[in-house]
């Protein structure tokens, strides 16, 4: 057997892995990049970052090889409540201090031209196919035993990074417990030319069953993805397409009519803890909430810069490695902690059928549109510019404020009141509450 030694090991080779490649070996560390086998484009995963995200990727060069494969940009957010309803914006040039836009890519294409930019590079050794058949942790790093065909090789090293998704088998043997949610299905196809109403922005559709999200991927191919249950179908039903305007609606018809989707198994997923012995977790296998908020990439980018900080911090002292991911645990429970409230808030705000969150959804529209400072405190968190849960709950009480109005303009019916009134108080005190535990 081979033997092979590197400073950091990251185990996969998909957007988080990559980026954490890039990012180690830019603070000076030698690093064993291992990718099993990239998804085909069969696969439905993130494929629109925020700015943010853009902007660790610029920083890393990795932003202009995604552009110059034809990734288009993104410059913010339309919602749209109903297929006649023009839309409200949310402008990424609305968040003080940030980016005005981002870019969005098929996600095949995306991960094949990471991991091609970052082969080769000073630092980092690329091995694809390979797969991670052991991990074994010590006092001082772990050996870790690589499948490359016919051949095995022992890698010793002193950091293991398991950047392998949700499924991550790595956080499962180092012991680290997870909180899921309900899986749900998600339903994409590409839409040749389609006639989304606002280019070069991410569209939001209500009023069906779900959300429904759409973006550009290309300059002739859109994206759109639809949420059903674990136990329905692949065919589009009518209630799904209702909510998207034409010429729109009859294009994504015709595609769904004459083509398979491409779906994804989804789940809210929340770890105990995002770092073991010698491990450290990134990307989705460290978290990850509903696809609606679009905030999966701007995590992986944020991971990845964050741990090569730490382990650049630590250079040189007791235990660099311990204390690194030490640094990255305390860095990285914070944001999570408001990730994960922050999704699931926005999707009940935006699909959800009882009367409390009707008024909900009608105060954070009457927020956004007349309020210039509700659009850029909402896009800041939405967008991961600000990852405070303290501003996210002020923004949560401040929309329920707003929603209060819905009772004086037949949001909900008179007799459902009283009822919708405490809803939406006991929706708020749990805001607060949770955030006063955290």
């Amino acid at each position: 057997m081979a033997h092979f030694k590197v400073d950091c090991v990251v185990v996969g080779g998909g957007i988080s892995g990559t980026t954490s490649a890039a990012a180690l070996a830019q603070e000076g560390f030698q690093v064993l990049l291992c990718e099993a086998g990239l998804p085909n484009d069969k696969r439905l995963a993130g494929e629109l970052m925020h700015p943010p995200a853009a902007a660790r990727l610029d920083a890393l060069g990795l932003l202009e090889p995604l552009k110059a494969a034809g990734a288009m940009p993104v410059y913010g957010f339309v919602i749209h409540r109903g297929p006649d309803d023009p839309g409200t914006m949310l402008s990424y040039a609305e968040v003080p201090g940030g980016r005005a836009s981002s870019v969005a890519a098929d996600h095949a294409l995306m991960t094949r031209t990471l991991l091609d930019a970052v082969e080769g590079r000073p630092g980092i050794q690329v091995w694809s196919p390979a797969r991670v058949m052991d991990v074994r942790f010590d006092a001082d790093g772990a050996d870790v035993e690589v499948r490359r065909g016919d051949d095995t090789v022992m890698v010793r090293t002193r950091l293991v990074v398991s950047a392998e998704g949700r499924e991550s088998k790595i956080r499962t043997r180092a012991g680290i417990e997870v909180q899921r949610t309900e899986p749900f299905r998600m339903l994409g196809w590409r839409i040749p030319n389609g006639s989304l109403p606002y280019p070069g922005f991410g569209h939001v559709f209500l009023g069906g069953p779900s959300a429904v999200l759409a973006y550009q991927v290309a300059r002739d191919q859109v994206r759109i993805m639809f949420e059903v249950e674990m136990d329905e179908g692949t065919e589009l039903s009518d209630a799904l397409l209702a909510p998207l305007p034409q010429p729109f609606r009859d294009q994504v018809a015709a595609v769904a009519r004459t083509e398979r989707p491409q779906t994804a198994r989804v789940y809210g997923l929340i770890p105990q803890r995002f770092t073991g012995s010698k491990l450290a977790v990134v990307g989705d296998a460290g978290g990850c909430v509903h696809p609606l908020s679009a905030s999966g990439i701007a995590f992986c980018t944020a991971d990845a810069v964050d741990l090569a900080a730490s382990m650049k911090a630590t250079r040189g002292r007791r235990d660099p490695v311990g204390r690194a991911l030490a640094r990255y645990e305390r860095g990285r429970r914070g944001p999570m902690r408001t990730r994960a409230t922050l999704g699931p808030a926005l999707v009940e705000a935006l699909s959800g059928d009882s009367p409390d969150l009707a008024l909900l959804r009608h105060g954070l529209f009457r927020y956004w549109s007349e309020s210039p400072r509700g659009r850029r405190r909402s896009m800041g968190l939405l967008s991961t510019h600000d990852h405070g849960l303290p501003r996210m709950v002020q923004e949560y009480a401040t929309v329920a404020a707003y929603g209060i109005s819905g009772i004086f303009d037949g949001v909900v019916p008179a007799r459902e009141v009283p009822s919708a009134l405490a809803g939406l108080a006991r929706r708020t005190a749990g805001q607060v509450r949770a955030w006063r535990q955290s």
